[in-house]
């Protein structure tokens, strides 16, 4: 599997995230449920792609909440996402 940037990673999370906010926002104020479980679906998409691509590039351990984080906290090599 090809290795994504942490950054990109980052962008594309919180991409999703907003995409899923706005979404549930926007079906609780036209009173379309769809609208809100599609939302739901894009938050599990980006729960599920935040635990595939997460990972810190040397010793590919998932990052958690240290994603934000300067070093992975298992190894320590410095994330420069």
């Amino acid at each position: 599997m090809k290795k994504i940037p942490l950054r990109q990673v980052r962008i594309i999370s919180w991409t999703l995230y907003a995409l899923a906010i706005l979404l549930i926002l926007l079906g609780w104020l036209l009173r379309l449920f769809w609208l809100i479980a599609a939302a739901l679906v894009v938050m599990v998409a980006a729960i599920v792609f935040l635990a595939i691509f997460n990972r810190c590039p040397r010793c590919g351990r998932f990052l958690g909440h240290a994603g934000e984080a300067a070093f992975c906290p298992h190894c320590g090599e410095r994330l420069d996402g």
